[in-house]
């Protein structure tokens, strides 16, 4: 077991439950949130926002090096965090990372599947290349890794009384496809059927599952400028790429208790490029439009 700097035998309670709503700069507070494919990038980010939420952290990764920093970052902060190398593609994974989370913060209340399995660089390309023995590998690893870690996180759920939150991490190629990612873009849109089903099936049990869908979202191992987003980019509405805290702030609403009545739901997070049926440069019609204030006739101003 990889952890945050702690012994391995060190067994830290878990903090106290919350019996009010949490306040709105803590609303995780005494929560437990277990996030896969969380060393770099996305994963992160959310990782680091539910910390920030007040939740402890469970970073679990196929990189234990990298699961290993993450973990030493939160924990520099005071956020309690657990690092766990693990592979998620097979059942035995999955159960051994909950056991861990379990042994030192108590029973996960909060799922985040980010994960994903590359498997082989032979999923990809045209189509008619596709190797169906590949195809197989990559889609059962890929759907192995959310259906295992949401059932077997809702039976310790069920099993303890407790409610919780499922936080599904999708892709507009589930919506929106890419060229020559066809095992990708199934995976994406078998998680968005999966998230409404699973949703239907654990509403009794007071456990909701939910999905975000980013659009495109500037990702790197360099250091990045998280407030002012990522590149400019004119075909998304808003005028720029995402950055991984937009993602980690949808987790967040989704993860707590602003959003209690809300289950079953993608949510897209992409500046608008869903919204609009094609990009303003291929628009035959599309009016330039005012781009300053001055430009607007004055008796239209507000």
């Amino acid at each position: 077991m990889i952890n945050s700097g702690e012994s391995e035998s060190a067994a830290d309670p878990a903090p106290p439950r919350q019996e009010t709503t949490p306040g709105i700069e803590a609303p995780l507070q005494g929560r437990v949130a277990l996030v896969t494919g969380s060393a770099r990038n996305i994963g992160r980010a959310i990782a680091d926002r539910l910390g920030a939420a007040g939740a402890s952290v469970v970073i679990v990764d196929i990189d234990a090096a990298a699961a290993d920093a993450a973990a030493d970052h939160l924990t520099s902060l005071g956020i309690p965090s657990l690092a766990i190398a693990a592979d998620l593609t097979a059942t035995e994974g999955i159960d051994s990372a909950f056991a861990q989370a379990e042994d030192r913060f108590g029973v996960v209340d909060v799922l985040v599947n980010n994960a994903y399995a590359r498997i082989d660089e032979n999923c990809f390309g045209p189509f008619l290349t596709i190797d169906p023995n590949n195809w197989e590998r990559f889609f059962a690893a890929n759907t192995t890794m959310f259906f295992g870690a949401c059932q077997r996180f809702a039976r310790a759920l069920a099993h303890a009384e407790q409610t919780g939150s499922i936080v599904n991490i999708s892709s507009h190629g589930a919506a929106r496809a890419h060229r020559e990612h066809v095992p990708y873009d199934s995976v994406k849109g078998a998680m968005e059927s999966f998230t409404r089903a699973a949703a239907v099936d654990l509403a009794p049990w007071g456990i909701r599952v939910n999905a975000v869908r980013p659009g495109s979202i500037l990702v790197t191992d360099e250091a990045v400028d998280w407030g002012t987003g990522g590149r400019q980019d004119t075909q998304i509405p808003l005028g720029r790429q995402g950055n991984p805290f937009d993602v980690a702030n949808s987790v967040l609403y989704l993860a707590g208790p602003a959003s209690a009545y809300v289950t079953g739901q993608i949510f897209n997070v992409d500046g608008g490029l869903a919204a609009q049926a094609r990009a303003p440069q291929v628009e035959p019609h599309a009016p330039a439009g005012p781009t300053t204030l001055t430009e607007i006739p004055a008796t239209l101003r507000p």
